[in-house]
């Protein structure tokens, strides 16, 4: 699922389950998951096929 702001631009990625967001800023990549006991599990790498 695609989050859009107000201005129509898609600011990130919500998985199906909304557990997972993904945040793609040029060849940056964010994760951010949810875990059961409440707390964030946040994962950033480079994506090498953009660069």
């Amino acid at each position: 699922m695609r989050v859009i702001n107000l201005n129509k631009k898609r600011i990130c990625d919500l998985s199906n389950d909304k557990k997972v967001v993904q945040i793609r800023r040029g060849d940056c990549v964010t994760y951010i998951r949810a875990n059961r006991d409440g707390t964030l599990h946040i994962t950033h790498f480079r994506d090498k096929k953009e660069a």
